[in-house]
């Protein structure tokens, strides 16, 4: 397995959103870094900010639609031209979810190692630490299950997006087709602590009435 850490992906950042022309968005992007990964309300910003270009685009579909009325649906280049940014504006958010979310995961693996903080947290000492594991979950998995949420907000979006663009384009191929959506992994190196940790908690990190 190599050690080698993911090359970081790019996002559009709300200067774009001011931008009318498709090779707009080719300019001004931000990097996406691990720290930035971990900065959700940040983080979060920067996905409504690109996701603030899919309406962008919607309005421009419906103003095409509209000088084309006399026809079933606009014409095929325009149909080609949303649907290449549509699915540009996906495939870039798509690569950040994906990416951060294998930041997460591996803060994760390295939060499972032992620590000089380890008996300080056993002893109950380290009250975030403590106030998490009675709740079932790790900061970083608490991150991580807002990135799951995330990525539910931009299934959604995605969804509301195509429909419209196939009510406008009905004919168009859809091709070539975007990336799908990360199905998130689930990390197996848990030590014995986090085990007592979820103890009589479900995967939410809510009450197991069974366990």
């Amino acid at each position: 397995m190599s050690s080698s850490s993911p090359s970081s992906p790019l996002l559009g950042t709300p200067y774009i959103l001011a931008q009318s022309t498709p090779t707009s968005s080719q300019t001004h992007l931000t990097q996406i870094t691990p720290s930035l990964c971990s900065n959700l309300s940040a983080f979060k910003a920067l996905l409504r900010s690109s996701r603030a270009l899919d309406d962008s685009i919607a309005l421009r579909l419906n103003r095409a639609s509209a000088l084309h009325r006399s026809f079933s649906n606009p014409d095929g280049d325009s149909c080609d031209s949303f649907w290449n940014e549509l699915t540009t504006r996906w495939n870039e958010r798509t690569r950040v979810l994906a990416f951060c979310d294998q930041v997460h995961l591996a803060q994760t693996r390295t939060s499972s190692l032992p620590t000089a903080d380890s008996t300080r947290i056993e002893r109950g000492l380290d009250r975030d630490r403590f106030t998490n594991r009675g709740r079932g979950e790790t900061e970083v998995e608490v991150k991580r299950r807002q990135l799951r949420t995330e990525t539910n907000v931009e299934a959604i979006i995605r969804a509301r997006s195509l429909d419209l663009f196939v009510s406008r384009c009905p004919y168009h191929p859809q091709q070539p087709a975007p990336i799908p959506l990360p199905e998130y992994t689930t990390d197996n190196s848990s030590g014995p602590d986090d085990a007592v940790a979820r103890r009589g908690r479900d995967g939410r990190g809510g009450v197991n009435w069974n366990g």
